[in-house]
């Protein structure tokens, strides 16, 4: 393996790669990362945390990568596999020596192992959630009837005039995207068309389009404002947290404003000095308190949180069918796959689709 530095200029540049590559090829995306898995030098999760740090934007995003680089995860993972392969041990012994008296097998002593396990697992689970959300940045979509000030509340965030705001009801006619730091945290902001009854084509395709924004948002905040009294609310099922606001506050007396805190509105104005703290609390809220803490695990892509769940689905087996004294070769049997499916977690076991599809994101050189 060779690197070369030499000037930028792109014709003595491309006179070298075309000497060099007479003999030699360039190297692929994410081969040197991926040379590191395939010798064991590093496990699978801290080759994601490499095309993690790759892509990072904000400071806690770039500290969550770190410390998936540091082998923090894989450490977690190699404590519930140490757990599980114990079980095996206890449970193989029995099958093997069935009609000899096996004095470690002890039906209550099994359950409570697996019951650890199984707890072990539905915490990596939970973390999932907090882990992919500090990779890959909050969804927070904005809703609400037009000209609540939508648009408004999108620009005021960004610190700039991204969206074209008017009097003019429906002028956001197609959804918007942005992103922005906050506190080092990344938020990725959507601004939506106002949801109304219309025979507009075009404005139809763009509310069409912002429910399904809205489907995959991880927050929404639907939107209302003090100079709008007849507000209809959102025909539509939304799976993510939703809070309400209350928007220009300003020109409502304290008293108002007070009522509407109590009813759970969210305050908002944005004419007014910190008018947008309370959004911004919210939102913030919505990730952990991150700190230096040896025990800070999370999962932080949908590729560990699907075996993550495998293993959950398998141990929820076994341990059906301990209390319901099934059959010790039942119960040997998914605590096995239980095992295979966090042994994939850390590239112990992975198919060559998976490595391909994890080391292509990667850029040339990494």
């Amino acid at each position: 393996m060779c690197e070369f530095y030499c000037h930028g200029n792109d014709f003595l540049v491309s006179q070298l790669l075309e000497t060099i590559l007479i003999d030699c090829r360039l190297a692929e995306r994410g081969e040197f990362t991926m040379r590191a898995f395939m010798n064991k030098k590093i496990d699978l999760t801290q080759a994601e945390a490499v095309g993690n740090l790759l892509k990072v934007q904000t400071k806690e995003a770039q500290k969550a990568a770190l410390w998936q680089l540091e082998g923090k995860l894989y450490s977690r993972i190699d404590g519930v596999l140490e757990k599980i392969k114990a079980l095996r041990i206890i449970l193989e012994l029995a099958i093997d020596f069935a009609e000899d008296e096996v004095p470690e097998y002890n039906p209550a002593d099994i359950e409570r192992q697996m019951n650890e396990i199984f707890n072990d697992l539905s915490c990596l689970k939970t973390s999932a959630h907090t882990g992919i959300i500090l990779t890959n940045g909050l969804k927070v979509g904005l809703i609400g009837s037009p000209n609540v000030g939508k648009s408004s509340i999108f620009n005021a965030f960004l610190e700039k005039e991204r969206a074209i705001t008017s009097n003019i009801p429906g002028t956001t006619r197609d959804y918007l995207e942005e992103s922005f730091d906050l506190n080092g945290y990344l938020i990725k902001l959507y601004d939506t068309a106002g949801f109304q009854e219309t025979a507009d084509f075009v404005e139809q395709k763009g509310i069409e389009r912002s429910r399904e924004i809205i489907a995959g948002s991880d927050l929404v905040f639907h939107i209302i404002s003090a100079d709008i009294a007849d507000d209809e609310g959102i025909a539509m099922e939304i799976t993510a947290p939703v809070i309400k606001v209350i928007n220009k506050v300003d020109l409502l007396s304290a008293e108002k404003v007070n009522s509407y805190v109590q009813m759970g509105f969210v305050p908002c104005s944005t004419v007014i000095d910190g008018g947008l703290n309370e959004l911004k609390r919210v939102m913030l809220s919505q990730f952990p308190s991150i700190d230096s803490s040896a025990d800070t695990t999370f999962l932080t892509n949908i590729r560990q949180l699907a075996c993550v769940e495998k293993a959950l689905e398998s141990m929820h087996r076994a341990m059906t069918s301990t209390r319901q004294n099934i059959g010790i070769d039942f119960v040997a049997f998914d605590i096995q796959q239980a095992s295979r499916a966090c042994e994939e977690i850390v590239g112990s076991v992975s198919s060559e689709d998976i490595l391909e599809k994890i080391f292509n994101n990667f850029c040339i050189g990494k």
